[in-house]
């Protein structure tokens, strides 16, 4: 089987980033490209009552600003990191948009991505019904192979 493209959403985190070395690995094994993404949430206060305390336009500017160069400098890090393990094709890309599996798969089709490859952090009882599994949904909704890698 060979996948021309491989996605890897990052977010910073131990587990993205252990995802990118194996699809690095991988990458470099079927000689295929390795797309990274970041999303980064343009207005992650839309749905709370945050709005009700004080924030104004230059706080959520404030905020997004440094969510973009958390996201730049995740994509950085992750792209040395996909060099240092073999990849030979390497793109980056920062999509602002809703941070969920629906904006990942989206992204892995408009790359015409062949395989995904995430990160999981294992969470499992009360954590994991408080802050769900992006890894599980996405799973359920993509439509082509994943590989989920654990630190």
């Amino acid at each position: 089987m060979t996948h021309k493209n491989i996605l890897v959403p990052i977010d910073g985190s131990d587990p993205a980033l252990a995802a990118v070395k194996q699809a690095a690995i991988m990458a470099a094994a079927m000689e295929s490209k390795l797309t990274m993404i970041s999303i980064v949430e343009e207005n992650p206060f839309t749905n709370t009552d945050f709005y009700y305390f004080g924030a104004d336009s230059s706080t959520m500017k404030v905020f997004f600003d440094e969510a973009c160069r958390n996201a730049t400098q995740a994509l950085v890090e992750a792209e040395k990191l996909a060099v240092e393990s073999g990849a030979n094709k390497v793109e980056t890309q920062l999509i602002k948009a809703e941070v969920s599996a629906q904006t990942i798969v989206k992204a892995a089709e408009e790359a015409g991505a062949a395989l995904i490859v995430m990160g999981s952090h294992g969470r499992k009882g009360i954590q994991k019904l408080a802050l769900g599994s992006v890894a599980e949904e996405v799973l359920k909704l993509a439509k082509l192979p994943m590989l989920i890698v654990k630190p």
